[in-house]
């Protein structure tokens, strides 16, 4: 619907009725510079390698674009979404809430956005469960440190460098923006800052010890959502993340209101703040 002609209920936030009027106005230049959803990257790659790649690599490349997609989600549902949570009568009471709590309205994009994340981010994510996920960053564990063993092992990578990796061009916009006068000229400008760069960028024995690192400490962490092959694992990941959000920005999780705005995203109407209570406990 254009905004221009929508009704809009005086208790949905102004600056989120805005972002919709801004959205549907076929004059509005908003979405001008907005890059392709990941649902359009995915339709454009199967059309160009049509029976190419395997249904797990679609998936693999689909997680990736959502993990990595700064608009969250696509535009269409992301619009639709927008307008549902400000014309769902339901919605009033989350509003009338966290009204008492925001010091400026722009406040209400912030939720937005991290309505937008508990979807796409489920989108994202790897579903695994325990035991699959410490499994994945043992593996992960293991091949840094394979490949240590075989680079250290072989002469020719002894002065392998990632400074190395880092063309010209780069080099000069560096020191383009940190204003920086070598005292060379010309040519030995950018030779001069990459032998600078030499003291600061890590090793590839650095790089892959730290990757060593991190995986042993994500495969100890817990996943989001324990089932996630069970039918509510994405309800779940939403009211966690969500619970978190509210968590972080109010100092409480606000059970209520992550109740009612997940009964309104998802259609769901025996969702009360109970139920988020034992979600988030879990």
């Amino acid at each position: 619907m254009n905004g221009a002609h929508m009704n809009y209920p005086d208790w949905a936030p102004q600056s989120l009725v805005d972002r919709h009027k801004s959205r549907t106005d076929s004059q509005s230049s908003e979405r001008k510079f907005k890059t392709s959803d990941p649902e359009t990257i995915i339709a454009d790659i199967l059309r160009k390698h049509d029976g190419d790649i395997t249904e797990e690599n679609v998936e693999d490349i689909r997680r990736k674009l959502y993990r990595n997609s700064l608009s969250g989600l696509p535009d269409r549902e992301s619009t639709a979404l927008l307008e549902l949570l400000i014309t769902d009568l339901r919605m009033k009471d989350v509003w009338k809430a966290l009204v008492r709590r925001v010091e400026d309205d722009r406040e209400f994009l912030h939720f937005f956005s991290a309505c937008e994340g508990g979807i796409a981010g489920w989108r994202g994510a790897q579903k695994q469960t325990a035991s699959e996920r410490r499994s994945f960053y043992q593996e992960t564990y293991d091949a840094a440190a394979r490949l240590q063993s075989l680079m250290s092992k072989a002469s020719e990578f002894d002065f392998y460098s990632i400074n190395d990796l880092v063309d010209d061009r780069r080099v000069e916009w560096l020191l383009e923006v940190l204003d920086a006068s070598p005292p060379l000229n010309g040519k030995d400008e950018a030779s001069y800052a990459r032998f600078c760069l030499s003291d600061v960028v890590p090793s590839i024995f650095q790089v892959l010890g730290d990757i060593g690192e991190k995986a042993k400490q994500y495969g100890e962490e817990e996943p989001l959502v324990k089932k996630p092959n069970s039918p509510n694992a994405e309800i779940h990941y939403f009211t966690r993340c969500l619970s978190a959000y509210c968590q972080r920005r109010y100092n409480q999780p606000l059970h209520d209101v992550v109740a009612i705005t997940t009964s309104v995203i998802f259609d769901l109407p025996n969702i009360d703040a109970d139920y988020i209570r034992k979600i988030v406990k879990r």
